[in-house]
């Protein structure tokens, strides 16, 4: 990897880390990142540390939890679509007030086009009170609005990898 990119990932995941709704949590569900989204991996492996990382699993076509993750290497395993997830004997958590969310598009009105399934808006309309902060790279955002559906979540705020 190019010295620049790593230093453009590293400030990514510091951006996410000094996020104030994130500094202030006391668990944060994050996402870990397929090939097409921010690698966010050293945010990730700080809040293991810090025994604050959340991470999904899918269930079923439908239904994702998530649990918590101390140790990337070890609490890990792939699942659904090739993407490392927690493994099945960790418990489910809902007590989940910070989300880092992925997604395809975002947009400056908070609108967020997800990869369709719609896991996501599934699971986050079950915490209105909680803090959505989309995470995406600079050719995932658009300075226009995104037509979304009735189900479509919007984002509290964004965060995006330079």
């Amino acid at each position: 990897m190019a010295e620049i990119q790593k230093v453009k990932l590293s400030e990514l995941s510091l951006a996410i880390l000094a996020c104030k709704e994130v500094k202030c949590a006391s668990a944060v569900a994050a996402f870990y990142p397929m090939k097409n989204e921010p690698n966010i991996l050293f945010a990730l492996e700080i809040l293991a540390k810090e025994n604050r990382l959340l991470l999904p699993r899918c269930v079923n076509r439908e239904e994702m939890i998530f649990s918590k993750v101390q140790d990337l290497s070890s609490d890990l395993s792939q699942g659904n679509f090739g993407i490392f997830e927690p493994r099945k004997e960790l418990p489910a958590t809902e007590n989940i007030s910070v989300f880092l969310v992925p997604g395809v598009k975002f947009s400056k009105g908070g609108e967020r086009y997800g990869h369709g399934m719609g896991y996501y808006d599934r699971f986050l309309s079950r915490f209105p009170n909680a803090c959505k902060i989309g995470i995406c790279l600079e050719n995932q955002w658009s300075e226009e609005p995104l037509v979304l559906q009735p189900h479509d979540i919007l984002m509290d705020k964004i965060i995006i990898a330079n």
